[in-house]
């Protein structure tokens, strides 16, 4: 057993030592080569001018046409898709979707539900109320149950105890997929807990 266990050690000992040789010359191919030579161009380095005025940036080459005032552009400058297939295309690269009047309407919605979130980890009453009121004024029908949920936390936050919990129980029953369902049980239900 030992004689086999040297053999195999001695055998491992020669291919390594065979195969060095070829595994040198290998990876010596893959040097990296020298940097070009100097030319009589490039033979002196220019001096930095102070007081020159910086190069303009590069920027996108001039859109041939000028956007209208009711024409969406992006922050970068660039315009959007149109938002119908059959839409004329304005020239030069665009954004891929077009900012319809459904997503615009999806972005207030949602700066208002972030605001009153905002609002209720601040415990902001005042704002708390005036953000529902807008809310319920321009968002009428409450798909994401946000209204209720707010209502049932600014009545928890004014009147703490058994009815507003018990008000804010009854609603969490009723609306489990609403995304202030963890809001409600943080300013309802938690702070009463002993």
């Amino acid at each position: 057993m030992v004689v086999a266990l040297a053999l195999a050690l001695a055998l491992g000992a020669v291919v390594l030592l065979a195969g060095w040789p070829f595994f040198a010359r290998r990876h010596a191919r893959r040097e990296v080569s020298p940097p070009p030579e100097e030319t009589a161009t490039s033979a002196a380095p220019e001096r930095a001018n102070t007081n020159a005025t910086p190069p303009p940036p590069r920027s996108q080459p001039p859109s041939t046409s000028t956007p209208t005032i009711d024409e969406h552009v992006a922050a970068d400058g660039l315009g959007f898709m149109p938002p119908h297939e059959g839409d004329a295309r304005p020239p030069g690269p665009l954004h891929p979707h077009p900012i319809t009047p459904s997503h615009q309407r999806l972005f207030a919605e949602n700066r208002i539900a972030f605001a009153l979130d905002d609002a209720t980890d601040a415990k902001d009453l005042a704002a708390m109320k005036k953000l529902l009121d807008q809310y319920r004024r321009d968002f009428p029908e409450d798909q994401w149950q946000l209204q209720g949920g707010y209502a049932v936390i600014i009545e928890c936050l004014e009147h703490p105890g058994a009815e507003s919990r018990a008000a804010a129980e009854r609603w969490l029953d009723e609306n489990n997929g609403s995304t202030v369902k963890r809001s409600v049980l943080r300013n309802c239900i938690e702070p009463q807990q002993p």
